[in-house]
């Protein structure tokens, strides 16, 4: 997998959970298969396992209902090595990646095995913050030896904090604040911690790539630059 990933100043919140119970997913997005990484794909069908995949938009997070069901017609075993049991990949329209589950997280490693039997659902919720505006996808999957389960889905955050920007860098108007000239209107912005460390590599002149967040009075606060690898 790519080591890449978004910081950004407010903390992401991530809640994680593992159910078992009977019934199917009310809505199933993606495709069945299974990968870990972003350039390569398993090309099997899964002939064990249904994955099912929800994405609903609750103010400002997303939550994520992830479920397999195992359709084998016998009881099946599925072994994990760590404390979480799914991971999830989030990329941004141009296909790059933009935040991982299991690199953001903490986890013990305890090899641990959970029976399935036949019918049954293993449900896993997650709750994703701190997305700016836009459109995205959602590949999800399982982190058993046994299994992946991989699917995925295209979802568009609307009601975030946080929306990307871009425009001509025209100069520091202060040690907190500069001012960018976007569409040919000057703007001020101004900084967080995390963006006035990035400004040193930025120079008048510069087209730049911004997350930023605005407050109801209009202010607006640049929280990171998106500065190309």
């Amino acid at each position: 997998m790519a080591n890449k990933k978004i910081y950004f100043v407010i903390s992401t919140a991530i809640v994680f959970g593992l159910l078992t119970g009977c019934g199917t997913s009310t809505q199933t997005n993606g495709t069945n298969g299974g990968t870990k990484t972003e350039n390569q794909k398993q090309e099997k069908v899964t002939a064990k396992f249904i994955p099912s995949l929800e994405i609903k938009e609750d103010n400002h997070d997303m939550i994520v209902k992830y479920a397999v069901k195992n359709i084998s017609g016998k009881k099946q075993t599925l072994t994990f090595s760590s404390g979480f049991k799914a991971d999830f990949i989030v990329y941004d329209q141009n296909g790059k990646k933009v935040k991982q589950y299991s690199e953001e997280v903490s986890v013990t490693q305890a090899t641990e095995e959970i029976s399935l039997d036949n019918k049954k659902e293993m449900e896993q919720k997650f709750t994703i913050s701190d997305l700016p505006n836009g459109q995205y996808k959602l590949e999800v999957f399982l982190t058993s030896k046994e299994e992946e389960a991989q699917t995925d889905a295209e979802f568009i955050v609307t009601n975030s904090i946080y929306t990307n920007g871009s425009g001509q860098y025209v100069g520091q108007m202060d040690p907190h604040t500069i001012e960018v000239n976007v569409d040919g209107n000057k703007t001020a912005f101004q900084l967080s911690d995390e963006a006035i460390k990035q400004l040193t590599s930025i120079k008048e002149g510069d087209k730049i790539s911004y997350t930023y967040s605005e407050k109801e009075n209009g202010q607006k606060t640049i929280e990171k630059f998106n500065i190309k690898d």
